[in-house]
């Protein structure tokens, strides 16, 4: 185990701040669906879960953005996707939805069909203006949120120490703050494929429009699925389909990736963030992994596991 375990190198330790939005945003978000629960709040009211997601969201970012200064933005990749990566962000999305359902059908059974990281239960909209708006309420502000957030703070403050802590950090933290052990699965892979996905093209956009798109799949799709399964017939038949739908998608979203790191090599580009030797990476994730305020985000999720 030489390889996989290595020898604790010597080097500077770091003062990791961005445990502490992130306790705020686990105890809010606790703290707001422990109160639906047991008090019956109205958080099925647009407006309502509207103003309860900016606040629940806003607040520990606001506070954390104020802290590091006006100069941090330059690290949060806040630009649009080139062209060039829309074939990367579409073998993502056909990856992201279908292994998402295998994932929930793995965890829940074929009972669960259609269960995805962000399930939402809604009546028929009664008109369109309703209908958008709970697009809008449900499917793309947490998309703007959750990313912002997860891929842009978190994953910038865990990059500094290596890639591979803050695709880990990033789809641990953002799992866990679904408080759902059933579908811890499916959010972990999200989660990962979604930093993935930042990191090759650049782009916080990239992700927010990957995970928007991929909510309103989750918002309206659930009878096109449910056709789909119908139509095969066969449960295996329909397995089969999806199996293949995300080795096809996987293999070209890994192809386009390469391309594009490839082309970045050739320009000349240097990423020093990622460029951290792995004995380093491997004891600085345990040195996050023990940061007090993430420690009381696990007991935090382990609650929410059992009590939401």
């Amino acid at each position: 185990m030489p390889n996989l375990i290595p020898e604790r190198p010597i080097y500077k330790r770091e003062r990791l701040l961005i445990g502490f939005p992130v306790l705020a945003l686990f105890a809010l978000l606790f703290a707001t669906r422990l109160l639906d629960r047991w008090i019956h709040l109205p958080f099925d009211i647009l407006w309502i879960k509207l103003v309860a997601e900016l606040a629940v969201f806003l607040l520990p970012t606001v506070i954390f953005l104020m802290m590091r200064g006006a100069g941090y933005s330059r690290i949060l990749r806040l630009r649009m996707p080139a062209p060039t990566h829309i074939p990367l962000m579409i073998a993502a999305f056909f990856a992201l939805i279908t292994g998402s359902i295998l994932l929930s059908i793995l965890c829940g059974g074929i009972g669960s069909l259609g269960n995805s990281a962000t399930i939402y239960e809604t009546a028929p909209a009664p008109n369109w203006f309703y209908g958008i708006a709970m697009s809008v309420v449900l499917a793309v502000l947490p998309a703007v949120l959750e990313e912002f957030f997860f891929r842009g703070l978190v994953v910038a403050e865990y990059e500094r120490r290596g890639a591979i802590r803050a695709v880990l950090m990033s789809a641990l933290l953002f799992s866990f703050c679904h408080f759902d052990w059933r579908n811890l699965p499916v959010y972990l892979f999200s989660g990962v494929l979604f930093a993935l996905v930042l990191l090759a093209t650049d782009s916080l956009f990239a992700t927010i429009i990957l995970h928007a798109s991929y909510n309103l799949v989750s918002l309206l799709g659930q009878r096109y699925l449910n056709a789909l399964y119908d139509i095969t017939g066969s449960m295996e038949i329909f397995l089969f389909i999806l199996i293949i739908t995300l080795l096809l998608s996987g293999v070209i979203l890994f192809r386009a990736a390469a391309r594009i790191y490839r082309a970045r090599e050739q320009s000349g580009l240097e990423e020093p963030r990622r460029d951290v030797p792995w004995n380093v990476q491997f004891y600085t994730i345990l040195d996050a992994l023990r940061d007090p305020p993430i420690i009381l985000c696990a007991i935090v999720a382990v609650l929410g596991f059992f009590l939401l």
